[in-house]
């Protein structure tokens, strides 16, 4: 007789309820099971690798010195009206390394109110984000 796919498609699983494989062999639970089926790492770390391919990252871009000088100005402007307690509302676009590779990242823009600007190290608050003086890309004041 020839196997035929509708031979066993229909059936249903044996039951086993008061012999002795029930007893061996009790019934696992749903949960478990689905556990028996469940992918493994064959390879340790494959999956790390291959999601570093798959994110999209740019080099840094380098600003020009005028672009540099621009932004400092945007900065000490910034850095006066809070001195006097003024709040300061802006869009900052910054450059975000990425943690593989060197000089490769992404660009984000947060927006917000700047909470705080620390000329001596070079940074500043804003949302509570704190971005370097050197990783930014674009102010934009509102």
């Amino acid at each position: 007789m020839e196997f035929q796919f509708y031979d066993i498609i229909n059936k249903s699983c044996p039951v086993h309820i008061n012999d002795s494989l029930a007893a061996k062999y009790p019934r696992m639970p749903r949960q478990d099971r689905a556990k028996i089926f469940a992918p493994f790492a064959a390879l340790h770390g494959h999956a790390e690798q291959t999601h570093a391919q798959e994110r999209i990252t740019v080099e840094r871009i380098e600003l020009s010195q005028d672009s540099i000088d621009e932004i400092n100005i945007i900065i000490q402007d910034m850095e006066e009206k809070i001195d006097l307690k003024q709040t300061v509302k802006a869009a900052v676009t910054y450059f975000v390394p990425d943690t593989e590779r060197t000089n490769e990242g992404y660009y984000a823009t947060v927006k917000g109110k700047i909470d705080k600007i620390d000329v001596t190290f070079g940074k500043m608050l804003i949302d509570g984000q704190i971005i370097n003086f050197d990783d930014i890309y674009n102010i934009a004041v509102k």
